[in-house]
């Protein structure tokens, strides 16, 4: 996304899931799913006929972004203003973001109408969502790092200092110690300088940033 946005955290689903609901022998099925940009959005959007095959439509919408929220949604072939914005409107009853939320139909043969409509992909949203739960998230970047063993103490203590404990670092020890780990995209401006002033004196062999941020659950970092 183009940009750089000051807030990193932000409320998600706290797992992906499919609920079916059927009412009047129409089927609905509602997915949840956690997206960090239209174009990820999108190419999930197009894989739902391989998921759910035969289906009649494939409604949806989601909220993307942490500050400037996207928002977006289709009644993909329903009659306008049925599906999409149901759906739009539980995600932002729930105050989701980064969320697509797909409601599938598959026709049962009883006409439902406007109304009927608007009613039945509303419920297969809120059911979608209350299973799916809710969780804040934040999002972090991978952290490559190699030190020779001579710097290895230095730099562990370093990590601990800043929150870092051995449960949350990947180490693998060669010819020289290799450590990985994600750091959450608030704290690097926090602790990169402090890391490039080591890689500057020959503190550190490697000091690498990963380019795409990971969303993880705040209490798990």
């Amino acid at each position: 996304m183009a940009g750089v946005e000051k807030s990193y955290s932000f409320i998600a689903p706290a797992k992906e899931i499919d609920v079916e609901l059927t009412v009047k022998r129409s089927r609905f099925i509602g997915s949840v799913r956690i997206s960090l940009d239209p174009d990820d959005a999108s190419e999930k959007i197009k894989g739902f006929p391989e998921i759910f095959p035969k289906a009649n439509h494939h409604c949806w919408a989601y909220r993307i972004g942490t500050e400037n929220i996207l928002e977006h949604c289709s009644d993909a072939g329903e009659p306008a203003g049925t599906a999409g914005r149901p759906i739009l409107g539980m995600l932002k009853r729930h105050s989701l973001q980064n969320t697509l939320l797909v409601v599938t139909r598959y026709f049962g043969g009883i006409k439902l109408g406007v109304r009927g409509l608007i009613e039945a992909y509303g419920e297969a949203a809120e059911l979608a969502v209350t299973e799916a739960g809710s969780v804040e998230m934040e999002l972090n970047l991978l952290l490559d790092l190699s030190c020779s063993y001579e710097h290895s103490k230095t730099l562990s203590s370093s990590l601990k200092k800043w929150g870092f404990g051995e449960d949350r670092i990947s180490a693998l020890y060669g010819e020289n110690v290799e450590m990985s780990l994600y750091v959450p995209s608030s704290l690097k401006p926090d602790i990169a300088p402090s890391l490039e002033e080591m890689f500057s004196r020959g503190m550190l062999q490697k000091l690498e940033w990963g380019n795409s941020a990971v969303p993880m659950p705040r209490d798990k970092q």
